[in-house]
């Protein structure tokens, strides 16, 4: 073994590199606050290779990005855990870049002569958040998508921002050209200034040697100095296990990092920056229309410049923390601002209930988009992944067909009866007080039922009716009251004239009520609304018999009748909580 490593000695000289790497001293002994250093060059080294083997599988296009994410998240063995770390490994760096500037600051390390020491670090820092400014776009989810067009807009407001905005995103709209470009910076750009930047800082800082402790003498540091191997190593891989401890753990208690559902320009999305922009995004809340460059340039800017400054700001006559309070005493009120924003926006969005609901939609729409992908992502990519739900192809048939006349979900046309609530009790009860309603049959010429006072016909004969007229749409009707049935039964066929009009079965000369709102009977109307037991001779809707299979037209059916059960369930529950207020007091 020994004549092997000799050999390798004699062409590559490595022992003479090793010495020189390992060889330092440390005056005044090995220490933890040297590590910080080590520590980033390890999370560095580890974020290159996790992003090489991301680069295997991702596909920096707008149409095949979310797709190629969801596939190594979802599909490749070990794929989340990858992403994970690379994701929670950006946050790390940042955190530890943080308490390293912090621990200079302390020890005084940026004063003469290692001003440039200081200058590439803030350097190197600022390359770190820009890591993660580039990064978070790649995905391409509905997080990454409108949180990139927030921040366009943001860097717009800038002077001169608009036309770094159009460099970055490759155009006034984000898409294709955004995407390489934020790769290219990522994986290439940036990878690159880092490496240059980190050697130089290297250098710089074996030039100098580390900042020893201000607090003991020459003869104190000569005295209790140490040779970097094994003692400061020692120190820095231990740290180094310590973080990759903590990178691991928080991999794995996250399940990976989060996916939304693919990006939808036609959408929208609560888009919240990272962790490491909170700060930021909260500042410019209180920086609106043109006072707006005061939050994103600015404030912004004057401490870049107070930082850059910083060697000459302080004035301490050495390096001793009670000689430079001063200079730390901003240090520490810019960080305790900073904190101070983060710890805001977190609190105003936690008590934000519209934000928190609409979280968790997207938490549900990321479920099932995923779940979709697995069935394999359609060539357009992104939102075509939903083409694989049949509720989504069910709702593409819905508004090529009868969107134009009927309302769902309060979007359509207002010609035909609305599809929200259609078929419930209280839809009924709207029908027969007054059928000219414009959720009813205000927008057709459907005119010869006439309107039903509460003089002609009371609340409480009412509330029979429609339960009657309910309970006979079948298997369908949810918790029918039989008692009230049977009194609009009685009322039906004895008291009022309903069935002068309406035949319970057969032809008549409005629709008959048997079954009527239920499936079978939403398929028949559908198919040929003109039927002599339906609407006859006031039949406006066009037949789909012939032009919809009837599996489509079932399907059809099934999302208007889905839609009578959901607005019953919402009843149900808000009259539980009425009653259960009503109890409480």
């Amino acid at each position: 073994m020994r004549r092997l490593l000799d050999w390798i000695d004699d062409r590559t000289a490595y022992r003479q590199l090793l010495g020189a790497a390992l060889g330092d001293t440390v005056p005044g002994g090995a220490r933890l606050r040297y590590v910080f250093g080590w520590v980033l060059l390890y999370l560095f080294v580890q974020q290159a290779v996790l992003g090489v083997l991301l680069a295997f599988y991702y596909s920096p296009s707008a149409s095949d990005a979310w797709a190629s994410t969801a596939f190594l998240n979802d599909q490749i063995t070990g794929g989340w855990f990858i992403r994970g770390l690379h994701y929670h490994g950006t946050s790390l760096m940042i955190v530890v870049t943080v308490l390293h500037l912090l621990q200079v600051v302390l020890a005084g390390a940026y004063r003469k002569p290692r001003e440039f020491n200081w200058w590439t670090g803030l350097a190197l820092a600022g390359l770190i958040f820009a890591f993660g400014f580039t990064g978070y776009p790649l995905p391409w989810d509905q997080n990454a998508y409108w949180s990139t067009q927030v921040r366009g807009g943001i860097i717009a407001s800038a002077p001169g921002g608009g036309l770094v905005r159009g460099l970055m995103q490759g155009g006034d709209e984000l898409g294709n050209l955004t995407l390489t470009r934020y790769y290219a910076l990522h994986v290439f750009v940036l990878p690159f200034l880092f490496s240059l930047l980190t050697a130089i800082h290297v250098y710089l800082r074996r030039k100098h040697g580390p900042a020893a402790p201000a607090s003991l003498s020459d003869e104190e540091l000569e005295a209790k100095a140490q040779p970097f191997w094994p003692h400061q190593l020692f120190l820095a891989v231990l740290a180094m296990a310590v973080c990759g401890a903590v990178l691991l753990g928080m991999t794995i208690s996250t399940h990976g990092s989060e996916l939304y559902a693919p990006a939808d320009p036609g959408g929208n999305f609560a888009a919240r920056p990272e962790w490491y922009f909170v700060a930021l995004y909260q500042l410019l809340k209180y920086f609106e229309g043109p006072m707006q460059v005061i939050g994103t340039v600015l404030i912004p800017g004057a401490v870049a410049a107070f930082l850059v400054a910083l060697p000459f700001i302080d004035r301490g006559k050495d390096r001793r923390i009670r000689s430079r309070m001063p200079a730390l005493l901003m240090v520490a009120g810019l960080m305790s601002g900073a904190v101070a924003l983060s710890a805001m926006a977190v609190i105003d969005d936690g008590n934000n209930e519209e934000l928190q609901a609409a979280l968790e939609e997207a938490a549900k729409n990321s479920e099932k988009a995923r779940a979709l992908a697995m069935e394999g992502v359609p060539p357009e990519g992104g939102t075509a992944v939903w083409k694989n739900d049949p509720e989504y192809q069910v709702r593409a048939l819905y508004k090529e067909h009868c969107a134009t006349c009927h309302t769902l979900d309060g979007r359509g046309g207002d010609e035909a009866p609305s599809f929200d609530g259609y078929g419930t009790r209280e839809w009924l009860a709207t029908l027969i007080r007054d059928p000219r309603d414009p959720q009813i049959y205000g927008g057709t010429k459907h005119d010869t039922m006439e309107p039903t006072s509460a003089e002609d016909l009371p609340d409480d004969q009412l509330a029979a009716i429609v339960e009657y007229t309910y309970g006979l749409m079948g298997e369908s009707a949810v918790d029918v009251d039989q008692a009230l049935f049977d009194r609009g039964k009685e009322l039906y066929d004895d008291t009022l004239e309903c069935s002068s009009c309406h035949e319970i079965e057969g032809e008549s000369s409005g629709p008959a009520l048997k079954g009527r709102g239920s499936v079978p009977w939403l398929e028949r109307v559908i198919a040929d609304s003109s039927a002599p037991d339906l609407f006859i001779d006031t039949a406006e809707m066009p037949k789909f018999e012939g032009k919809l299979t009837p599996e489509e037209i079932e399907q059809l059916a099934r999302l208007i009748d889905r839609q009578r059960v959901l607005a019953e369930a919402r009843a149900s529950a808000d009259g539980d909580a009425e009653a259960g207020t009503e109890e409480a007091e």
